[in-house]
């Protein structure tokens, strides 16, 4: 079974996002903002994650490891 962390990464890949992995989630970076905008909607509702947007990346961690 796919954690959250793995889907969310395959839909960043899905969305041809360049993936950057680091020790609690990931960065993606796309082509341009508009999609950077829909992959963050696409993971809002993953509950053990927590994704914010910078220009056209976006940092995806696992909630747990901001405590």
């Amino acid at each position: 079974m796919m954690t959250e962390l793995q889907e969310a990464r395959e839909v960043a890949i899905g969305l041809g996002g360049a993936i950057t992995d680091n020790s609690v989630g990931f960065i993606a970076c796309f082509s341009d903002e508009p999609i950077a905008e829909h992959y963050l909607t696409l993971v809002e509702d993953y509950e053990s994650l927590a994704s914010e947007k910078h220009d056209r990346c976006v940092v995806t961690i696992i909630a747990a490891s901001l405590m």
